[in-house]
């Protein structure tokens, strides 16, 4: 290589680094969720997260996804951890869903059509960075999850009343013991806590 190539090089090097410094530093890049991705970004962003979800579930076996027993019992777990951002039956919108980006995938419409079974187990158990999906593998067995999978995978067929009888049939169950089962006693305590909000037609909400 000419010494005239490396020197370009070095410059077009030491250029990036300090713009790259300068968006940074100066907060040019606005990383609020109401400021969408360049589809440039989106698209990189999209591969570097499908090949990594592909990647880590490729030796994942999946269970008899049509199992009703296994169905049932992923109904109120879903209901209780994944309805208020992916919807469900009869939950056409949400809070949640209308504030995150990206918009989390309405699964009752999609179901698996994104990833394949072991593509969203793996998903659910580890959660996905910067994305607003929690890891639910720290409070759910495999076989938990899995039965969320099998409900998701029949979510398409289900009616929103099929869906309110499947979801009061059933009981929400963490294989640790609940949420806050290993955090400190203040702590569960104050997850107890009813936060109230009003919204912009003056309603009042409780979480």
């Amino acid at each position: 290589m000419k010494i005239s190539n490396i020197k370009t090089l070095i410059l077009f090097i030491g250029i990036s680094t300090v713009t790259g410094f300068g968006i940074v530093w100066f907060g040019i890049f606005n990383i609020a969720a109401t400021d969408k991705h360049w589809d440039i970004t989106t698209n990189l962003l999209e591969l570097v997260r499908d090949r990594s979800i592909v990647s880590n579930a490729a030796d994942l076996q999946v269970p008899d996804l049509g199992d009703k027993n296994r169905i049932a019992k992923g109904a109120p777990n879903y209901a209780a951890m994944c309805a208020q951002c992916h919807l469900a039956p009869g939950i056409k919108t949400s809070e949640l869903f209308e504030g995150l980006y990206p918009q989390p995938p309405v699964l009752y419409k999609h179901g698996l059509d994104a990833h394949k079974p072991a593509e969203t187990f793996w998903v659910i158990k580890n959660g996905l960075k910067m994305t607003g999906m929690p890891s639910w593998g720290i409070y759910n067995s495999d076989d938990q999850i899995w039965d969320m999978i099998a409900f998701i995978k029949a979510l398409k067929d289900i009616s929103p009343d099929e869906y309110q009888k499947m979801i009061k049939a059933g009981k929400h169950t963490h294989a640790k013991g609940g949420h806050g089962a290993t955090a400190k006693p203040d702590h569960h305590e104050k997850s107890k806590a009813k936060v109230s909000h009003s919204d912009d037609h003056g309603e009042s909400h409780q979480h």
